[in-house]
């Protein structure tokens, strides 16, 4: 009996219903075939009520929620690695890689600009921390300061220094540099010899790697549960503490929504001319999962593998999303500080004038550029922000735990910024597929656009053509039937019967004198990240029309 003692009974509990949950969210997905959006949400409910049921009492679910981090961050930086080389191979042209790459950073920037401004906006009128006392911590405050990094330090951490640390270390910035130079100097050889081996290596490589991330973005919806629990009773712990501190924290929540489907919903409407519903509803498992992690980078494979599902192509979804994990951030680098700051600002009864509250943001702003997409980053940039103003660092400490709070919504808009700012600049560059997006509008499978090529002199069939994704962001993962323009050959045609079978999980059928490619509406769902360019390898087999 020595040994059974030594259980808790409430530890066991909790994992019994943990497993339970596993077992209702495997037959809501397998039996009823609920949609991989609203499963996710559905877990992040259930995580919850498991936290208010048990009162809190989840920390043995830490071991799964960390072992879900640990998998899928584990990814992160080869997907960036290869992603990266493998787009940039594939676009072939350094005049279409600069546009995309400055319009990636200078979207990325005016989102947290926007979440700045609006900040100040509302914090400034509203007074709020005026009459609050904050608790001077030096000791603490030492801690949070060894956390920053001078402004010359912080810039050479942007550049690599040993390729195999960048990527031990997720290091994004550096990852993305070494990845960019790397493809331009494959392309530039691919000038004057053959470098099609080396190519095919990486497009392979990739493809591989969104098979594994695909393996471990399946276990989503499990792992959100227990985040969500977890995150649920770090909270609530913390509910007394947090009264007095009450309206930073209401005010943190509103803001970041806000920021998260407001202001990211007229850019979608206006700038990149998406429907921001269908938009976020393709998205919502990665901001979903974004608010119960507070880690950009963990939430990544699943942000660039949703974007595919809205048309984004997968040049731009590869190339812009990392770079948002690092670079504006509204969420932790522009809301929380500039909060933070409006805050203790009150609190002191300092005198700011509008010129320093301009200087303020411009701090702000200059202070997202390479912010880490991890938990805590918000406090770290506050820090950083507090130093540079001269603010006394001490007193963000009674506010570290309304940062760790706050940091769920704040992620979520981080997440949503970098997606929103993948599709303005996939529409901006040519690089969006309405056809995708049709069929994310018109709610049907993801990744199961048509394709409709012209066929030459009269409704034949194209031949089968190795094409190594992405084909914009309508590509085929393994093989695709496309016309004679796009293949690129003079081969013969052969006409075919409607219904032809042309490879697993495709058809073809003829249409108005149109060729249409389209892929079987009953395959599997699963969430395999193909990247934003298409259908999932292991589609089932087409039916005959």
């Amino acid at each position: 009996m020595g040994a059974l003692s030594n259980i808790d009974p409430t530890a066991v509990a909790v994992w019994a219903s943990a497993v339970v949950l596993f077992a209702l969210i495997a037959v809501l997905r397998a039996v009823f075939k609920l949609n991989f959006s609203l499963l996710t949400v559905l877990a992040l409910g259930l995580g919850i009520a498991l936290s208010l049921v048990f009162d809190g009492q989840v920390d043995s679910l830490n071991l799964l929620g960390n072992i879900y981090i640990s998998l899928i961050t584990a990814l992160v930086a080869p997907l960036i690695f290869v992603s990266i080389i493998s787009s940039i191979t594939y676009v072939g042209s350094l005049k279409k890689l600069r546009s995309i790459g400055l319009r990636s950073v200078g979207w990325l920037l005016l989102t947290n600009l926007i979440a700045i401004v609006m900040t100040l906006g509302v914090a400034i009128p509203l007074h709020i921390g005026s009459g609050v006392k904050l608790v001077d911590d030096e000791s603490t405050a030492g801690f949070l300061t060894s956390q920053t990094a001078p402004l010359d330090q912080v810039i050479l951490n942007f550049f690599p220094k040993n390729i195999v640390g960048d990527l031990s270390g997720n290091r994004v910035v550096p990852i993305i540099i070494t990845a960019t130079v790397l493809a331009i100097a494959i392309v530039s050889v691919g000038r004057q010899k053959d470098v099609s081996i080396v190519k095919r290596f990486f497009e392979q490589t990739k493809d591989v790697i969104y098979k594994a991330v695909g393996y471990v973005v399946e276990l989503t919806p499990y792992a959100v549960v227990v985040l969500g629990a977890t995150s649920t009773a770090a909270t609530t712990s913390k509910a007394d503490a947090l009264l007095a501190l009450l309206s930073i924290l209401v005010l943190g929540f509103v803001l970041n929504i806000i920021q998260a489907f407001v202001v990211n919903g007229l850019l979608l409407k206006f700038v990149a001319h998406v429907p921001p519903l269908t938009f976020f509803k393709a998205v919502l498992p990665a901001q979903t999962t974004a608010f119960a992690t507070q880690s950009s980078v963990a939430t990544l494979p699943l942000s660039i593998r949703q974007l595919g599902t809205v048309g984004v192509g997968a040049d731009v979804a590869n190339f812009t999303t990392p770079i948002g994990t690092t670079i504006g951030m509204p969420g932790c680098a522009g809301v929380w500080p500039m909060l933070s700051a409006v805050f203790t600002i009150n609190a002191l009864g300092l005198g700011y004038s509008p010129v320093s509250y301009v200087a303020l943001a411009v701090i702000g702003l200059l202070s997202s550029i390479g912010t880490a997409g991890v938990p805590g980053t918000a406090i770290v940039t506050a820090t950083t922000v507090f130093t540079a103003v001269g603010l006394p660092v001490q007193l963000l400490v009674p506010l570290v735990p309304v940062s760790n709070i706050v940091g769920m919504p704040s992620t979520m808009a981080n997440v949503s910024a970098a997606v929103t700012c993948a599709a303005i600049v996939s529409r901006q560059t040519g690089e969006f597929d309405e056809g995708v997006l049709d069929s994310a509008r018109a709610g049907r499978h993801r990744h199961r656009a048509g394709v409709v090529v012209s066929p030459a002199g009269g409704a034949v069939a194209a031949p089968v053509v190795p094409v190594a994704a992405p084909l914009g962001a309508v590509g085929v993962a393994a093989s695709v039937v496309a016309s004679p323009v796009a293949a690129g050959v003079g081969a013969a045609y052969k006409p075919v019967q409607p219904g032809f079978a042309v490879t697993p999980g495709l058809s073809l059928t003829l249409h108005q004198s149109m060729l249409r490619v389209q892929a079987d509406d009953d395959a599997d769902d699963a969430p395999v990240p193909v990247g934003a360019c298409g259908i999932s390898a292991h589609a089932a087999t087409a039916k005959a029309a």
